[in-house]
């Protein structure tokens, strides 16, 4: 009858401890499966709506983004894109390289407004010397270098020069 008992509260702990292994996971489950969606659908852009014309809101992101240190790649007002690569940077270790790029696509609205979407991806490259592996590429999702970016953007503008 004793050993009865005792087996059951054993069995009772167990339960409970498989339980709270399978709750505390949910939190990690969560990041690797927004890993997983990213990977296909991508991750989606910030975006801001600011004050200005295309051209004036393109310059004032150009600026914003060299004041940033990310050089400019490749874009255009017409085309209403701007790309750009920051400066190479030791990884981890002393042998892996990072680097970071920025993506911006300006939108034209109504009413003197500009949709200003930003994506920005790190590059993580291995010792390339000794590694065949290709480097691996991120997507940034909740990174702080999204707000320092419009913060800037909204100093470079033309109507936050003339306050």
């Amino acid at each position: 009858m004793i050993s009865m008992r005792l087996i059951g509260f054993r069995s009772s702990i167990l339960l409970l401890a498989a339980v709270c292994s399978i709750l505390c996971g949910c939190e990690s489950m969560e990041s690797v499966g927004s890993t997983v969606k990213d990977r296909f659908s991508g991750v989606p852009p910030k975006v801001r709506t600011v004050d200005g014309n295309p051209r004036q809101v393109y310059e004032a992101a150009r600026q914003a983004m060299e004041g940033l240190g990310y050089e400019f790649t490749s874009g255009g007002p017409a085309q209403g894109r701007l790309e750009g690569l920051s400066r190479i940077g030791e990884g981890d270790n002393f042998r892996s390289s990072r680097q970071r790029s920025i993506s911006i696509h300006l939108q034209d609205m109504d009413g003197g407004k500009v949709e200003v979407q930003v994506q920005m991806t790190e590059i993580v490259e291995e010792d390339s010397n000794r590694s065949t592996k290709p480097a691996t590429e991120t997507s940034l999702r909740d990174s702080p270098a999204f707000d320092i970016f419009f913060s800037e953007l909204e100093r470079c503008l033309p109507a936050a020069k003339a306050k």
